[in-house]
């Protein structure tokens, strides 16, 4: 009778401390699409000025956060090299920090002589308004977050039914590798 009782006990707080420590669902990234190239040029072919003007011009990331908790997000401006169809998105987060990961799946055999301009546009699913440490990487395919390809770090607001907007470093691409 005592083992009995010892058992209901240990259930009853074991369920207890579960409930206790519940923690938000981790962010997860869905409806993920890619534009086609929206410009091409070609370091060895373009006009030099016109391509440093270029080359230099930051991607931008727009988050608007719907009632639902459902935040529509949009890269703009991704450069990735010619032959890459698509890129991808990993998000991570713990507490107040999101990190994101921009990343290809660079498998064939050659790359191009050349970088386009793609958008990138996906789901965030239940993010809550408030303040956040943002974090958002370029990487290759094997995911690899380097600090040299850190795009933005710091602090943004996100609040229901508001669009918000930051410009990422400059305007890199993505590595190939």
């Amino acid at each position: 009778m005592k083992k009995v009782l010892y058992c209901l006990i240990c259930l009853i707080g074991l369920s207890a401390c579960s409930s206790e420590n519940v923690v938000l669902d981790a962010l997860k990234v869905y409806d993920l699409t890619n534009s086609a190239c929206k410009v091409a040029l070609s370091k060895t072919e373009s006009r030099s000025d016109f391509y440093q003007e270029y080359d230099t011009r930051p991607a931008t990331l727009g988050i608007e956060l719907g009632k639902d908790g459902t935040a529509q997000c949009k890269i703009e401006n991704v450069k990735d090299n010619c032959a890459i169809r698509e890129r991808f998105v990993n998000v991570t987060n713990h507490d107040n920090q999101i990190t994101l990961i921009i990343y290809h799946n660079g498998n064939i055999d050659s790359w191009a002589d050349c970088t386009c301009d793609y958008d990138v546009d996906f789901k965030m699913s239940k993010l809550s308004s408030g303040n956040y440490h943002l974090k958002v990487y370029y990487a290759g395919t094997d995911m690899k977050c380097m600090e040299e390809y850190v795009m933005y770090n710091g602090q943004i607001s996100i609040e229901k039914n508001k669009k918000t907007s930051v410009k990422f470093n400059s305007g890199k691409s993505l590595p190939e590798c």
